[in-house]
């Protein structure tokens, strides 16, 4: 991906900050699917899909599994499927030419296909995403910073928020893509028949983050453990008063206590956690492992923390230690490349066990 800056600027101006296009930041791009294929996936009922269109102003959505009666439709009209990067490796293959962001942080790569006039309307996303245009043109309305007190019109379980006045307009050709950070309101327009891969990246909440530490240190810490009056015992009180020092003296003791026992694995606990609420079944993973170049799945979710004497390594929520040795191999997976089957369980066993039992690889295909 060719930006328009340099990765450092990127990164320190645009990135969680403000929009940015990216002319044909892919050059010479072709989308790796056809609509054809991409209703052929919506069809599958493993396959999370939907179709979004207005009837007398009021936007509609009707989920998916679908029908090929249900694309034979009058006026502008929206396929969006989630998750075509665990279909189609062409698809996964795009998130090797982003930023480098950690690869923990990847969600999914949503495709749509939308027809002239159509769009999902105005709305703002709680994650960043990199909107890569891959064929016909889309018009991008962008407007304001939205927050939990920016207006809100629920129709039909789309959350949606009204028109608003455009900041700034782009239009986008095949190879184009814009970037747009959490929170800025957008809008996209097809202007013709045109298909649009999303690339998204979530970050957990502080609120899961902070429930996950505190449950963690909570396992640990024995109720024995008593709040300690300290120097808040030797002030001058009036009788039943709190006093500032007393709450001092409480934060302190909760502060002393978690990092006392932070064993400093929640995070990667957290953010390698993948959701299994969404009722669709991700395709088949090959557990074979006798092809001659491995890599990741797209569907899971790896990250690792070096320590003195070994390597924390998780996967899927879950917490594994590997030899120090194997790191290299674990960098190369989560880059996106792919591993020799051979090299892999020779010199990275304990790494290439955990992989294959947990499903996390699967045969490299060339794109």
């Amino acid at each position: 991906m060719i930006l328009p800056v340099s990765e450092a600027q990127f990164f320190s101006e645009f990135w969680q900050q403000k929009p940015l296009l990216c002319p044909q930041a892919f050059a010479d791009f072709r989308s790796p699917i056809t609509p054809e294929e991409l209703a052929g996936l919506a069809m599958e009922s493993s396959a999370e899909s939907r179709l979004v269109w207005q009837r007398g102003g009021a936007w509609q959505q009707q989920l998916g599994p679908f029908n090929e009666d249900d694309f034979q439709r009058e006026g502008p009209w929206t396929l969006l499927v989630q998750r075509v990067d665990q279909w189609f490796p062409e698809v996964s293959a795009l998130r090797k030419h982003l930023p480098q962001i950690p690869q923990w942080r990847f969600d999914d790569v949503m495709v749509s296909y939308a027809t002239d006039g159509a769009g999902v309307g105005p709305h703002f996303d709680r994650y960043d995403v990199f909107l890569l245009q891959g064929s016909g043109r889309r018009e991008w309305r962008l407007g304001p910073h939205c927050d939990d007190n920016t207006p809100q019109l629920s129709e039909n379980e789309l959350s949606l928020i009204p028109p608003f006045e455009s900041e700034d307009t782009f239009i986008l050709e095949p190879g184009d893509v814009l970037y747009v950070p959490p929170g800025v309101a957008h809008w996209g327009i097809a202007r013709g028949s045109c298909m649009t891969y999303s690339l998204g990246f979530r970050a957990p909440s502080v609120a899961n983050l902070l429930a996950r530490r505190v449950d963690r240190v909570l396992e640990c810490l024995s109720d024995a453990a008593l709040l300690e009056d300290g120097l808040a015992a030797t002030l001058p009180t009036r009788p039943g008063e709190i006093t500032a020092a007393h709450i001092a003296n409480a934060r302190d003791a909760m502060h002393n206590a978690i990092d006392a026992l932070d064993d400093q694995l929640w995070l990667g606990e957290v953010v390698t956690e993948i959701n299994e609420d969404s009722g669709h079944a991700p395709p088949p993973i090959d557990t074979q492992l006798m092809h001659d170049a491995l890599q990741l799945h797209p569907e899971h979710k790896v990250a690792w923390m070096e320590r003195s004497d070994h390597v924390d390594l998780f996967v899927d929520g879950t917490h594994f230690e590997i030899p120090l040795s194997e790191l290299s191999y674990a960098i190369s997976l989560c880059s996106g490349d792919s591993c020799d089957r051979t090299a892999l369980a020779d010199k990275a066993a304990g790494l290439y066990e955990i992989l294959s039992d947990t499903g996390a690889l699967t045969a490299h295909i060339e794109s």
